[in-house]
């Protein structure tokens, strides 16, 4: 009978601390961490673009990455979208201060079904609250640099309909629709100009460890390609 109780104590109190692991486990989910209810913001990291695991910390830097995020534009199936890097430039050409003589920056490549390739290289924006576009090379347009003034991408800290202006060669309007949504996504709007142009007027979805998911424009055809 002593060992009949001491085995059930026993099992008890593994099944005690496998259960407090799972609570300790459950609460680590750095993505839980990133908004503050009190201030009603949310911090985001660069991780939420390349879709690769975060740390938690409240740091905006260019960590090693190579994903493969899968994108749904306009109900189309997904395109398959690679991020690699980080890389240098061999100099800085750009306004972007705070990267010295050379700038980090991602590689993003992917095959557009209607126009073909499709190459650019991203990093942190100017002021240092997004990331931009600072190459780009498609069959359509060549090769294009840019001034690193822009955003493409929220950085840091964000407020639930919050909306930033650019004042980059044309005006950049980014505004957030969904700073935390089912399982910590993101959505936001971005506009180009007045947004009535071709590839001017988009709504992006990323998700934690998945990156890009989704995309809709509002002034192109289903047959257009996603910039």
């Amino acid at each position: 009978m002593k060992k009949c109780l001491e085995y059930f104590s026993a099992t008890l109190l593994c099944l005690s601390f496998s259960g407090h692991a799972g609570v300790i486990a459950e609460e680590k989910n750095p993505w839980d961490q990133a908004y503050n209810s009190a201030t009603k913001e949310r911090f985001i990291p660069v991780e939420l673009f390349t879709g690769a695991q975060w740390d938690g910390k409240h740091e905006l830097t260019l960590k090693q990455a190579s994903t493969t995020a899968c994108a749904s534009a306009n109900g189309r199936p997904c395109d398959k979208y690679i991020i690699t890097g980080p890389f240098k430039t061999e100099s800085n050409d750009t306004q972007i201060k705070w990267a010295g003589n050379q700038i980090p920056y991602y590689r993003r490549t992917f095959d557009n079904p209607y126009t073909g390739p499709v190459e650019s290289f991203f990093t942190i924006n100017a002021s240092r609250d997004g990331l931009v576009r600072i190459y780009d090379k498609r069959k359509r347009w060549g090769e294009r640099t840019y001034t690193g003034q822009g955003i493409k991408f929220p950085l840091g800290n964000w407020k639930q309909g919050e909306v930033r202006t650019y004042l980059s060669p044309r005006p950049i309007r980014l505004e957030i629709l969904e700073l935390d949504g089912p399982d910590h996504c993101l959505t936001f709007r971005w506009t180009i100009g007045e947004g009535k142009t071709r590839n001017s007027d988009n709504i992006y979805t990323f998700c934690p460890n998945l990156g890009f998911t989704t995309y809709k424009s509002h002034n192109r055809s289903q047959r257009s390609a996603i910039n």
